[in-house]
């Protein structure tokens, strides 16, 4: 794959500067034998905001895993991706509750570190993290991956949780409640989340199965309803909703991870898209971001 004109960093736009901001997007991930390519487990978010600041990177800690993905915002928050032991991190905003009552819930944090990071840089497996359910504390909805299984958990007021794992099937979200223990709960179901989560389950049901990675790739392009209600939302204002970046990581049985990122590089521009698409080994997880792309990296702001 040619990497010229390649930008790690995208150019700083609008952005939402609130202690919560919103993730609208759509979640969706397969496990098992028949179900993908070889077993194992696909993962996938678009990534859907008001245009902003988003850049690739890898993070290296003394403390923990190396882990890689899409950051965000100012303060260039980790967003999306997979840490070294192939666990892979996503969520979605749980817009069933109005966005000022979610803005009235803490957040988890600890060590500076916001829950997707923490979890990345702190836990090899699934079970791992459900068994540390302090974890989940804002209104949130966390889609996971390992080589085994695919979990979602939805985070309620007051930090209960409902968990689906999938070993062996299919699993996706969106942004509003979907479990029978707390569907009673949204507020508001948004027409662009319920639309988009059946398109996903229905893609997800009628696509030849096997399950490859250029299959989830594909679905993360879906624009069958429209600039505002597809998968993959172009918006209707240059400065409104829209997804900005979309990501698919195959977690195998065993061998390499494949990993596909998609961002977009000047917030706001809708072409300004890079895409990488790779294996992924223990050994690239061990290199500076510089090094991971060949070339030398310019951070803008």
């Amino acid at each position: 794959m040619s990497l010229a004109n390649f930008s790690l960093t995208a150019f700083a736009g609008l952005m939402l500067l609130t202690a919560q901001p919103s993730f609208a997007c759509t979640l969706f991930g397969a496990a098992g034998e028949g179900v993908v390519e070889g077993g194992g487990t696909i993962l996938a978010k678009t990534r859907d905001e008001h245009p902003g600041r988003q850049f690739f990177d890898i993070v290296r800690p003394s403390d923990g895993y190396a882990y890689m993905g899409l950051f965000t915002g100012r303060k260039g928050h980790f967003n999306m991706g997979v840490n070294e032991k192939g666990l892979v991190v996503a969520r979605s905003a749980s817009g069933g509750i109005p966005k000022e009552k979610r803005l009235t819930y803490a957040c988890f944090e600890k060590e500076g570190l916001r829950a997707p990071e923490w979890i990345a840089r702190h836990y090899a497996t699934v079970d791992e993290v459900l068994a540390h359910p302090e974890i989940f504390k804002e209104p949130v909805n966390y889609i996971l991956a390992d080589k085994t299984k695919v979990v979602v958990v939805e985070v309620m007021p007051g930090g209960k949780t409902t968990v689906r794992v999938t070993e062996k099937g299919t699993a996706a979200h969106t942004n509003h409640f979907i479990e029978p223990q707390s569907k009673a709960l949204n507020e508001k179901v948004g027409q662009s989340s319920r639309i988009r989560l059946e398109r996903i389950c229905s893609l997800l049901s009628e696509k030849e199965k096997p399950f490859t990675t250029d299959t989830f790739i594909a679905m993360t392009r879906d624009r069958n309803a429209g600039p505002v209600n597809s998968i993959w939302r172009t918006g209707t204002k240059p400065e409104g909703f829209q997804t900005l970046a979309a990501m698919v990581v195959k977690t195998p049985r065993a061998g390499p991870l494949e990993v596909y990122f998609t961002w977009r590089t000047r917030a706001m521009d809708p072409d300004s898209l890079q895409t990488v698409r790779r294996t992924v080994t223990l050994a690239d997880f061990r290199k500076t971001t510089a090094d991971f792309f060949g070339r030398k990296v310019i951070r803008r702001s």
